[in-house]
């Protein structure tokens, strides 16, 4: 009996080891054996959740945190794992009800965190840095959570020292890079950005993706609508979906709605379940009266997922109703 406790103290410490070090073939190895050993308990079906978490099998991660949370109800890391995979879906307030449960059962900094950054998803930036700033002294990983915060809150010069004192530590951190790219491009004036990159451009050199959204915003913002249309014409193709989701925000923003349209639909394959983005492309579709081609987008994307089916419907609704 001590050996089989003892075997399955190492198996659990070997599978924590394989999931932070991302050996995802030798966890999922592990995994197996630990389930073979004890499978019902609170400690193999935490980490299996963990495992799946991080392969990103959503999907199957929701099912069975909601088995797990009825099955453990007084687990703070069942509610916290939880509350990792509402957040990845994007129902914030589901986030925040785990969060503050798990917070509840069983302090924690990396609840705490986490609570913090779905506050600064809904808007709730008051509470989001209250939690974030008191956070901050002991664990130097939340500047890169205040950055964007105060990016959130249309406050570029201070997010830039929280990138920067955080890349001082993690000079190689490839987020936060691109991060305060992105920041020095909204703080720096709108007309040496716009040079720096039609320079680029002119050389045919490559502008790094981060720049774009605040040139674009600069064309459209001075009154540039014709620079901005050739612009996004001439190089919409070599966008990814990241850049064309941001560029679409831009132009949502600036009521350049025809190019938004065109812009959300480059970035919908990864957007799919983002129901801001949605409730955006459809804004934009119904200003710029293409909402008869935004239908087959959404008849695609329902092959996938049957929501769309409902948000076709109300299209349909839309288009009967001011076309006769």
């Amino acid at each position: 009996m001590a050996r089989g406790k003892q075997v399955i103290k190492v198996l659990r410490r070997n599978l924590q080891k394989a999931l932070k070090n991302r050996r995802f073939d030798e966890a999922k190895d592990l995994l197996d054996r630990l389930k073979d050993e004890e499978p019902l308990s609170l400690e193999t079906r935490g980490l299996e959740l963990e495992f799946l978490i991080a392969n990103q099998q959503w999907a199957t991660a929701q099912t069975l945190a909601k088995q797990l949370l009825q099955l453990f109800p007084q687990s703070a890391r069942i509610h916290y794992l939880a509350g990792r995979i509402v957040y990845q879906a994007k129902d914030y307030p589901a986030a925040i009800t785990c969060f503050s449960e798990s917070n509840a059962l069983h302090p924690n900094w990396r609840t705490r965190r986490w609570l913090g950054k779905t506050q600064t998803q809904r808007g709730e930036f008051v509470d989001a840095e209250a939690i974030l700033l008191a956070l901050l002294p002991d664990y130097r990983v939340i500047d890169l959570d205040l950055a964007w915060l105060y990016e959130r809150m249309n406050q570029p010069a201070r997010a830039l020292k929280h990138v920067e004192t955080f890349l001082r530590d993690h000079p190689d951190q490839e987020f936060a890079i691109q991060q305060r790219l992105r920041l020095r491009a909204m703080t720096l004036e709108p007309e040496l950005l716009s040079e720096d990159v039609e320079s680029l451009l002119e050389l045919d050199e490559d502008v790094p993706s981060e720049l774009l959204p605040a040139y674009l915003q600069h064309l459209l913002a001075s009154g540039q609508g014709q620079a901005a249309r050739k612009f996004v014409t001439t190089y919409r193709e070599t966008f990814d979906q990241s850049t064309a989701a941001s560029l679409g925000w831009v132009c949502h923003q600036l009521q350049a709605y025809d190019l938004a349209m065109g812009l959300f639909l480059d970035g919908l394959a990864k957007r799919t379940r983002d129901v801001k983005y949605l409730s955006a492309l459809e804004s934009a579709a119904r200003h710029c009266n293409r909402v008869e081609q935004l239908i087959p987008h959404y008849e695609a994307c329902a092959n996938q997922d049957k929501r769309f089916y409902g948000r076709i419907k109300r299209l349909q609704k839309y288009l009967f109703k001011y076309h006769h």
